[in-house]
């Protein structure tokens, strides 16, 4: 079952009645179903709900109990497009039975059928929406092959690594061709443009120039596209691509997110005053963004946090009991990767993430993953679950914690790379985990 379903499973079902706001920008989608038994005539009194985890906080997007029948009948209204935890409860109400991830967008209706006991079956939505989600999700798996390669093979084939990285971007970004304007497909658009980065950047600009404002990745695309046309043409290219994106942004956010790119390139650059500047202008024009908190901080990170300066120093409990320091992990590099239990891009890239942990010596790298919920219930259910391999520290003080704030970690997921002498190698926010791998398996590969 899903994390965000052995959430639901710690809390007891009473406390899901919460109702959501009634937000302008909240969609409506409609799934109809029928769930049955092997025996018996009855099938009344099976509860469906899709629900949206906020730490221990769940609110109730949709309920429906199934008619004698076995029939049901469900609208699901969301705060914003996404993917949801949907949930079949037993009749008693006590027991969950089965869950699956369910794409909510506006307008979008499907259809359910179950039978149990299920045995090794699943359950799957049927509508266009969640079609092109199992697609999706099916080429990211296709893709840890080619991961599991690039780890453990020694004599590293480049011709085929870049052959087998085209393919897996092609199929993502091909999926906007066979499943049109679905959530997944843009989700896969940004996917395929980080995986393709470093590879063929002239390609990676030229798609991005043709995704949406509508794409919820549009910020980490316009960060994916910028590296790639100043690795292409230089600076003044990445900044007249950034204008572009700006005036394609759909709102504040996006556009804040934009300026932070523009700050980012500024850093990269080493031109300090003049991300300075983009700074306080990031600030002023959109202070109510995460990105205004994020930019009070950018001396903070030219001093300390560029490619090659040595990574702050820290010390902390880890959930096992033990406690971790960066001195005490010397030797080897060391990934730090921030997240929220529940997070869903951070659950969608854990499968991969486990499979890198996997087929990586112990000594050849240690992973630290740190929860940036201080709520310890809500991270046991989630590695319950969900198991997450290596050290584990809960941040007590969220994002507020001196370990989420020495690295300046203004979103999560987020990764740093930290080689064995201790400098940083990279910072991957959000959907830069293709340039993470990629950036992990050549250190790997450069201290063998």
């Amino acid at each position: 079952m899903l994390v965000r379903g052995a959430v639901c499973g710690v809390l007891l079902l009473g406390t899901m009645a919460g109702c959501g706001g009634d937000g302008p920008e909240q969609v409506q989608s409609h799934l109809l179903g029928r769930i049955t038994t092997e025996s018996g005539d009855d099938f009344g009194g099976f509860r469906v709900l899709v629900v949206d985890v906020e730490g221990r906080a769940i609110d109730t997007l949709g309920r429906a109990v199934t008619a004698s029948d076995g029939a049901f009948d469900l609208t699901v209204t969301a705060p914003e497009r996404g993917v949801y935890p949907l949930t079949i409860w037993g009749r008693d109400g006590r027991r969950p039975l089965t869950s699956t991830d369910y794409v909510v967008v506006d307008e979008d209706s499907g259809t359910l059928r179950a039978e149990f006991p299920l045995e090794d079956r699943s359950v799957q939505v049927r509508s266009d929406e969640n079609r092109a989600l199992r697609a999706y999700r099916n080429t990211i798996a296709q893709h840890r092959h080619v991961l599991v390669e690039r780890l453990r093979t020694e004599a590293v084939d480049s011709n085929a690594i870049s052959q087998g990285v085209r393919q897996t971007s092609s199929m993502l970004w091909n999926l906007r061709t066979t499943f049109p304007e679905t959530y997944a497909s843009q989700l896969g658009a940004a996917e395929s443009l980080s995986l393709l980065a470093g590879w063929d950047d002239s390609l990676v600009v030229a798609r991005a120039r043709q995704v949406e404002g509508a794409n919820p990745r549009y910020v980490e695309v316009a960060q994916i596209a910028r590296r790639a046309a100043a690795r292409l043409h230089g600076q003044r290219a990445a900044l007249d691509l950034l204008d572009t994106f700006a005036a394609r942004a759909q709102g504040p956010a996006q556009r804040a997110g934009i300026q932070a790119a523009r700050i980012r390139l500024f850093i990269d650059s080493t031109e300090a005053e003049a991300a300075l500047s983009a700074a306080q202008r990031l600030r002023n024009e959109y202070p109510d963004t995460e990105w205004a908190d994020w930019a009070e901080r950018v001396q903070y990170e030219i001093d300390n946090l560029r490619e090659g300066m040595r990574a702050p120093l820290f010390e902390a409990r880890t959930v096992q009991g033990g406690t971790i320091s960066l001195l005490g992990l010397a030797g080897h590099p060391v990934v730090l990767e921030y997240f929220r239990p529940g997070n869903t891009l951070y659950q969608q890239q854990l499968a991969t993430r486990n499979v890198m942990h996997e087929h990586t010596r112990p000594d050849s790298v240690t992973f630290v993953s740190i929860s940036v919920s201080p709520d310890t219930l809500l991270y046991r259910a989630f590695a319950q679950n969900q198991p997450v391999p290596g050290r584990a520290v809960i941040a007590s003080g969220g994002m507020d914690d001196a370990l989420v704030t020495a690295y300046n970690v203004a979103d999560v997921p987020t990764r740093v790379l930290i080689d064995a002498t201790g400098r940083i190698v990279g910072r991957y926010p959000g959907s830069a985990f293709f340039t993470f791998q990629r950036d992990l398996a050549r250190l790997l590969r450069a201290s063998e």
